[in-house]
C-alpha cells in the first residue's frame, strides 16, 4: 500500500513537468507549421477567392430597360389632319448575349489564377519547412552543447575538490585552486549564453507553428543521416521537384490563358432589343424588334487586343527565361552544397575517429599523472579545457553539416 501511494505521488509530481516538456518530434513540428502558420493560410484564402471568382465567368451583362416618349412633337397639332401626330409612349428592353467562346476562355483564365496561388503556397511552405528544420536541428545541437558543458563542469568541480583536499598537504597551490574556480565560473557564463540561444530558438520555432512563443517543449535528440543523395539526372527531374518552378509553370499557363482571352475578343457578340410604343391619341400601338452584333475585328477596335496579345507573348518569353535561370542557379547551388556536404562529413568523421579520442586520452593521461604527483593541476585543467572546446567545435561542425543538408533538401524540395 505504501509503494502504491508513493507511486501516485511521483506520478502527480512528474505530470506538470511532462506537460511543460512535451516531446515534439520533427514531423509534428512540420505538420504544425503546415496546418497553423498564418502566411500559409493566407494563400489558402487567396486560392479560394480566385476559385470563387470562376463562378462569375459565365454571367451575362445586365439587361437595359428604357422608357420615354417617341416622336412626340414639341407643340400640340394645330389642324385636324395632324391630330394623330401626338407621338408615342415607349418602353424598351435590350439584352446582350455573350459569346460562349469568350466565356470559356475567361473561366479557364480565372481557374488558372487559383492554381498559381496554390503553387506559391507550396514554395512558401518549402521555405518555412526548411526554416523549421534548421531551427529544430539547432535546438538539438544546443542541448548537446549543454550536456557537454554540464559534464565538463562536473569534472572541474571534481578537480577543485581534489585540489582543496591536497592543499593542507602542500600538494596544490592557491593559484591552482583559484584557476579552477574561475573556470567553473566561466562555465556559468557559457551556460547562460546557451540558455539564451535556446530561448530564442524556441521562440522562433513556436512562432512558425503559431503557438505561444513561451511554450516549452522537448526535441528528439536523434539526428538524421546527413549523406546527400544523388542529384537529379537532368533539369526536367529538378523542375518536377521544385515548387517555385511549378509556380512559374502555372504563371506561364495563366499567360497562355490570358492570351486566349484577348484572342477571343475578336469574336462578335450578339444582342436583341424590343421596343413597345403606345400611341397617344388615334395612333395604333407599335413595336420594334431588332438584333445586334458587335464588330470587334474592325481595324479601329482590333488594335487593342492585338497589342495585348503581343505583349502577353513577350511576357511569357520573359517567364521562360526566368524559369531557365532559376533551374541553372539551382543546379549550381546543388553541386556546391554537395561538395560542402562531403567536406563537412569528412571533418565530422575525423573528429569522431581521431581528434576527440586523442584529446580524451590526453586528459586521462594528464589526470593520471596528476593523481601520481607527476603533473600539475594547470596541465589537467588545460587538457580538460582543450577536450571541452574541441567537443563544442565538433558540435558546431555537425550543426554546419545539418544546415547544409537542410539547404540541400530545400533545393531538391524534400
Amino acid at each position: 500500500m505504501n509503494r502504491y501511494i508513493l507511486f501516485l505521488l511521483l506520478l502527480l509530481t512528474s505530470a506538470p513537468l511532462a506537460r511543460a516538456q512535451q516531446l515534439l518530434p520533427l514531423d509534428s513540428v512540420l505538420s504544425a507549421v503546415q496546418r497553423a502558420n498564418p502566411a500559409l493560410r493566407e494563400y489558402d484564402y487567396r486560392a479560394r477567392a480566385k476559385a470563387a471568382a470562376v463562378a462569375g465567368a459565365t454571367s451575362w451583362e445586365a439587361p437595359r430597360i428604357s422608357a420615354g416618349y417617341f416622336m412626340k412633337p414639341y407643340s400640340a397639332p394645330q389642324s385636324a389632319e395632324m391630330a394623330g401626330e401626338r407621338g408615342m409612349r415607349m418602353v424598351g428592353v435590350e439584352q446582350m448575349i455573350p459569346n460562349p467562346a469568350r466565356q470559356r476562355a475567361k473561366r479557364a483564365y480565372l481557374a488558372g489564377q487559383a492554381a498559381v496561388e496554390q503553387a506559391d503556397q507550396g514554395a512558401l511552405y518549402n521555405t518555412l519547412r526548411s526554416q523549421a528544420r534548421g531551427l529544430y536541428f539547432n535546438q538539438v545541437i544546443l542541448e548537446k552543447k549543454l550536456r557537454v558543458l554540464d559534464r565538463s563542469q562536473e569534472l572541474l568541480e571534481f578537480l577543485l575538490k581534489i585540489a582543496q583536499a591536497r592543499y593542507p598537504y602542500n600538494q596544490s597551490s592557491l593559484a591552482d585552486i583559484y584557476q579552477v574556480q574561475s573556470r567553473v565560473a566561466m562555465h556559468g557564463n557559457d551556460h547562460a549564453e546557451l540558455y539564451g540561444q535556446l530561448r530564442q530558438n524556441r521562440i522562433a520555432l513556436n512562432t512558425l507553428m503559431a503557438r505561444d512563443p513561451a511554450a516549452e517543449f522537448a526535441v528528439d535528440t536523434l539526428l538524421p543521416a546527413t549523406t546527400a543523395g544523388l542529384l537529379p539526372a537532368d533539369t526536367t527531374d529538378l523542375a518536377a521537384a521544385r515548387s517555385d518552378v511549378r509556380g512559374l509553370n502555372q504563371q506561364l499557363n495563366v499567360l497562355r490563358l490570358s492570351r486566349e482571352v484577348e484572342a477571343n475578343r475578336r469574336r462578335p457578340e450578339f444582342g436583341i432589343r424590343y421596343d413597345h410604343m403606345n400611341g397617344i391619341g388615334p395612333r395604333p400601338n407599335q413595336f420594334t424588334l431588332m438584333g445586334m452584333v458587335t464588330l470587334p475585328f474592325a481595324p479601329w477596335s482590333a488594335r487593342e487586343y492585338k497589342a495585348n496579345t503581343a505583349a502577353l507573348g513577350l511576357e511569357a518569353q520573359a517567364v521562360q527565361q526566368q524559369r531557365a535561370s532559376l533551374l541553372n542557379d539551382a543546379t549550381g547551388r546543388l553541386r556546391t552544397l554537395q561538395s560542402n556536404l562531403q567536406t563537412r562529413q569528412e571533418q565530422v568523421a575525423n573528429f569522431e575517429a581521431h581528434i576527440l579520442p586523442a584529446l580524451h586520452k590526453t586528459y586521462q593521461v594528464t589526470l593520471l599523472a596528476y593523481e601520481q604527483n607527476t603533473a600539475q593541476l594547470p596541465a589537467v585543467v588545460e587538457a580538460l579545457d582543450n577536450w571541452l572546446r574541441m567537443r563544442l567545435t565538433y558540435l558546431d561542425t555537425q550543426n554546419e553539416l545539418l544546415t547544409l543538408r537542410v539547404q540541400y533538401d530545400q533545393e531538391l524540395e524534400q
